[in-house]
């Protein structure tokens, strides 16, 4: 091999003229690297990396009014909102780049990306608000914002405590700053595009700023850990308004950094996939099929990595471990699992909104079709009606809530299944029905039938069989959960989306403190859907009826034939 100098005095360079040529080339790599990070660093938007769940959150916001994203902590909530409004501002999502051709592609220099969520070209007027000036806006949101938002692409002023409150941006667009304790008639005349509101607002907060927003199509959408303000989860959440949309199911574990740093340390202990999979479950519920969340403070997950773990002193490495072992048991379900206080422990879980709901379509004549009536003296009767198709994939497909005599809740399921055309030949109705006689003398003065013999005799004479329902309630639970989950993850029972009341109480339907489904007034719906899931409602073949031959042959006889 060719000594290494007698190359290079070949090439007429000496080895000290080579190295310092090296290092030149060396301080021009490394000068390339500053201004790359120093670029990254000042336009930190344009290489946001979204979560799975903040991609699904920002879909939501593109195509609803009201946007909510009730979630733990630590799952990126302040950084989305950031990024949302910056986007906003310009116009178009800087960390999306798309083609030229590409439906509303926004030209940036050289480059086109997505326009905006909000679907309005700037100069726009947005408004943030949050809990305080001194922690909440000033030491979390404004940094934040800072962090993200390009340099120099803005101006702000400052307010009398010192925060930033106002930003003015090159092409005219606005951010505004105010909190949850300032006087709400300063939203009463304002009118703008939108508003972030992070953490929940209070109620007349809500109404004035978001009159303001709609009048000109604007969008409002909320971050929150649900620990405060409860009229969001009656009023926004689950009033199954069309133009709010919710993400839920979320848990800290949707931090995907946070999970893949604990899942490697986990490894390098020596865990398995399925013990990985046994620890977190230990470390978030106490029971995670009633999605109750964990009481003890990681205690019993702490435990099971001591027994699994050749290596024990790194356990103190697992960075989720110690966020759950400093949480109160009373506020885990909303700090680990976004869950609205008044929520915590959902008898059917797994119901996704986004996912069991369907827009209505009508329903095949051949299709078997089954009312379902949970009886009431007092209260408005709950009628639901459940079609099964050839697959065995169940619909809820009407509901009727209201104050009904007997007659009139049979005339109500006659009337749906004539109108319908529906092959409606079963009802099932509350054993309450039976037997209640003596209310009625109370009521009426005389004696009277009793309301099952009422409605059995008057749906009879359309082909309809009146039949008691089971009260088998928890074998009914386990029914609805296998069906909601489905196949390969498919479920194989929807609710259509006129179903209002049946959505309101299935997020509403909760395990009381013994561990049973809670008896609230507002499961009647949920007691249909169960006693639904015990009445056999499968696909049978239609078949011709039988011909009376005798019958036949006289009338034949009559017509001359």
């Amino acid at each position: 091999m060719k000594d290494f100098s007698l190359q290079k005095e070949m090439a007429g360079i000496t080895i000290e003229q080579a190295l310092a040529e090296q290092e030149k080339l060396r301080a021009r790599i490394l000068k390339k690297k500053e201004v790359v990070n120093n670029y990254r660093l000042t336009n930190l938007t344009y290489f946001f990396k979204l979560y799975s769940w903040q991609k699904t959150f920002l879909e939501l916001i593109r195509t609803h009014n009201i946007t909510i994203a009730p979630a733990p902590n630590k799952i990126g909530k302040t950084a989305v909102g950031v990024n949302t409004v910056i986007s906003w501002a310009l116009g178009y999502e800087p960390w999306n780049e798309v083609k030229k051709s590409d439906a509303g592609a926004v030209r940036v220099g050289p480059r086109h990306y997505k326009p905006s969520s909000l679907g309005i070209k700037p100069p726009v007027k947005i408004r943030i608000s949050g809990a305080d000036w001194k922690y909440h806006l000033g030491q979390t949101v404004v940094p934040e914002i800072k962090k993200w938002a390009p340099m120099g692409a803005y101006e702000t002023k400052k307010n009398e405590q010192g925060v930033e409150y106002y930003w003015t941006w090159k092409n005219g667009s606005t951010f505004e700053m105010l909190t949850y304790t300032q006087e709400f008639d300063i939203s009463e005349s304002w009118t703008g595009h939108a508003w972030w509101a992070d953490e929940p607002p209070p109620k007349p907060m809500f109404g004035s700023m978001s009159r303001g927003i709609f009048l000109n199509n604007g969008k409002v959408f909320m971050t929150m850990t649900p620990l405060k303000e409860a009229w969001v989860l009656d009023d926004l959440v689950l009033s199954g308004r069309k133009d709010i949309a919710v993400i839920d199911g979320l848990t800290i574990l949707d931090n995907e950094d946070l999970y893949n740093d604990e899942v490697s340390k986990l490894a390098g202990l020596g865990l398995s996939d399925a013990d990985i999979a046994v620890y977190f479950d230990l470390l978030l519920y106490e029971d995670k099929e009633k999605e109750v969340f964990v009481l003890d403070k990681g205690k019993r997950a702490k435990m099971f990595l001591m027994e699994h773990c050749a290596d024990d002193t790194r356990i103190s490495e697992l960075k989720l471990l110690r966020f759950v072992s400093d949480i109160e048991p009373q506020v885990a379900p909303s700090r680990l699992g976004g869950k609205f206080k008044s929520l915590i422990g959902r008898v059917l879980p797994p119901f996704d909104k986004n996912k069991h709901i369907v827009k209505p379509f009508i329903v095949p004549c051949d299709w078997p079709v089954i009312a379902m009536v949970d009886f009431h003296l007092n209260k408005p009767q709950a009628i639901s009606f459940h079609a099964v198709n050839k697959q065995g994939v169940k619909f809820i497909i009407k509901e009727i809530w209201e104050h009904l005599s007997p007659e009139e809740t049979a005339d109500a399921i006659i009337r749906a299944k004539t109108r319908n055309a529906w092959r409606l030949e079963s009802a099932y109705i509350d054993p309450l029905s039976k037997g209640d006689t003596a209310y009625m003398r109370n009521r009426m003065g005389n004696s009277l039938e009793d309301s099952f013999s009422i409605i059995e005799r008057r749906l009879s004479e359309h082909d309809i069989t009146l039949i008691v329902a089971s009260k088998d309630k928890e074998s009914g639970i386990r029914n609805i959960l296998k069906e909601l989950s489905g196949h390969a993850g498919i479920p194989t029972y929807y609710i259509f989306d006129i179903c209002e009341r049946h959505i309101f109480e299935v997020m509403r339907w909760v395990y009381d403190d013994d561990g049973k489904p809670e008896k609230t007034g507002s499961d009647h719906f949920c007691e249909n859907w169960y006693r639904a899931t015990l009445a056999d409602l499968e696909y049978e073949e239609l078949r011709p009826k039988k011909i009376h031959f005798e019958e036949s042959r006289s009338t034949y006889a009559w017509l001359g034939a």
